[in-house]
């Protein structure tokens, strides 16, 4: 059995200095900045999130979003990199299709598990995520070295990325394997590395997404994933604190409108009614993005969240 590391914070030992009736034994209910300067994993994370203060950290993080997103284009120009017009994975997520749906509907709770289930202690989370870690380790690699062509029609996309998950037979073996012979050395590295494991999520998973920008595989491609990097660093966060359902939701709230809401906007008449109307109604969400995500960002700061 191993200790869960102990720390000084207020509320962190198991008091509750405000006096609200729960207690905070668990690391994962350090506020965000005390959390990234020393991740720690918890059995179950405790943490209670209201939908309203849910609302608030997808502000933050959409708003961190754009703001990178803004400061891509600033290098991209400084630096004269050469971002293709179409890349694969921007065509498919550009164009309204069948496929489009069928992986949208699937690929953020895989992309979870993928990435995110391990940020735990306990072992059903640990080895299933590490099934599925493994799993798109491999896809990852795949990607980098046979990159789909942004000529590629939606079915060959969507034929192509659930061809390759039998990875995940092999995968799961592996993992099965490690439970079953190395069980304790794994959640005591789990444990003892959680810093490692956690930046390592994060890091990764923002490299997945270069296909959004290049087509091969090129150095600054994984300077244009810092937006990826930061959604996936909150999601990580969400994850850890308040359990994988929620950090599921998240990733859900923010893929499927965007995605949406471009095509609608590709498809809609510049002259029609629909046209004018998602430009207010994404201009009115915006303004309401930014000031509760500048909000949120001063309690980030503050140490209050």
């Amino acid at each position: 059995m191993h200790p869960v590391p102990q720390s000084s914070e207020p509320g962190f030992n198991g008091t509750d200095p405000a006096g609200t009736g729960e207690t905070a034994a668990d690391p994962a209910l350090r506020p965000l900045l005390s959390f990234l300067r020393r991740p720690l994993f918890a059995t179950s994370p405790p943490g209670r999130l209201t939908v309203w203060r849910w609302l608030g950290w997808m502000c933050l993080l959409i708003l961190l979003a754009y703001l990178s997103g803004s400061l891509n284009q600033m290098l991209v120009h400084a630096f004269h990199w050469p971002v293709p017009a179409r890349t694969a994975s921007g065509q498919f997520l550009t164009h309204p299709s069948w496929a489009a749906v069928a992986i949208m509907l699937v690929a953020p709770a895989l992309e979870e598990l993928g990435f995110r289930a391990f940020l735990s202690t306990a072992p059903a989370f640990v080895f299933t995520g590490l099934t599925f870690f493994l799993g798109y380790g491999y896809l990852l690699i795949q990607a980098e070295i046979t990159p789909m062509s942004a000529a590629m029609p939606p079915a060959a996309v969507f034929a192509r990325y659930f061809q390759s998950f039998w990875v995940f037979l092999p995968a799961g073996a592996v993992s099965l394997l490690l439970y079953r012979y190395r069980r304790d050395a794994v959640l005591g590295f789990f444990r003892r590395r959680a810093g490692w494991v956690f930046w390592t999520s994060c890091i990764l998973f923002g490299a997945a997404h270069t296909s959004l920008y290049v087509n091969h595989l090129v150095w600054w491609g994984f300077v244009l994933v810092l937006p990826q990097f930061l959604l996936g660093l909150g999601l990580a966060y969400l994850r850890a604190s308040f359990g994988l359902r929620w950090s599921i939701a998240s990733h859900y709230a923010i893929d499927i409108p965007s995605v949406l809401g471009t095509w609608l906007y590709l498809t809609a008449s510049p002259s029609g009614l629909l046209h004018k109307g998602l430009l207010f109604t994404v201009s009115a969400a915006g303004l309401l993005i930014v000031a509760y995500g500048l909000v949120v960002l001063a309690r980030v700061a503050r140490r209050s969240w």
